[in-house]
């Protein structure tokens, strides 16, 4: 029996968010500010054959996120993985993992059950 597969995509996106609730020492973060966000979705797959293309999956997050800069509000990366585990589990695929970063440099990542649940 050959041990279970996921493919990903990783996509890079342009973004405002802020941080209401950021304690004095980073209060900076209170202000409307700019990412480039880089999302990473893993989605498990059932055969050795593309049963998810990549191009189409990264085409799931980028259509999921819109055209341009995204204004994410008050939403952090935590939000913003598991909205996007929704919206890729409301298209018929079971994601493994949804991660997103700042930058590259900071991030969180939902990690999910086999059958698309968050853990």
């Amino acid at each position: 029996m050959k041990p279970p597969a996921t493919v990903w995509a990783k996509v890079e996106l342009p973004g405002f968010h802020y941080w209401p609730a950021a304690p004095d020492h980073r209060s900076y973060l209170r202000a409307r500010h700019r990412h480039l966000f880089h999302i990473t979705v893993g989605v498990a797959v059932a055969h050795d054959d593309r049963d998810t293309e990549f191009h189409d999956l990264g085409d799931l997050i980028r259509g999921w996120w819109g055209p341009g800069a995204r204004e994410c509000g008050p939403a952090s990366c935590e939000t913003l993985a598991r909205t996007l585990a929704d919206h890729v589990r409301s298209a018929g695929l079971r994601a493994t993992m949804v991660a997103v970063s700042e930058d590259g440099e900071a991030g969180a990542v939902v990690h999910l059950g086999d059958s698309g649940e968050q853990l």
